[in-house]
């Protein structure tokens, strides 16, 4: 026997809610696991790497600058 019934509009939209958090969470699986493997992927390349290590460098030689000239006690109670 085939029940026909009409949709309200609390049921309509509690049907809508639950593919809207149907389809975000599986939106948030998928973009998750994209982007952790495009980071991967830019991150192995020898040309990364030596970015990395360039900015690296100038934040290293800035923040040494910056210590050296406007905090010189902070150096002196460094211990060696």
């Amino acid at each position: 026997m085939l029940l026909k019934e009409e949709l309200d509009s609390k049921d309509k939209s509690e049907i809508k809610k639950m593919i809207k958090d149907e389809l975000e969470k599986e939106m948030k699986a998928r973009l998750s696991k994209a982007v952790k493997e495009e980071v991967e992927k830019a991150l192995k390349g020898k040309a990364s790497k030596e970015q990395i290590g360039d900015i690296s460098k100038n934040i290293i030689k800035k923040l040494y600058k910056d210590l050296s000239l406007h905090h010189p006690y902070i150096i002196d109670r460094i211990k060696v």
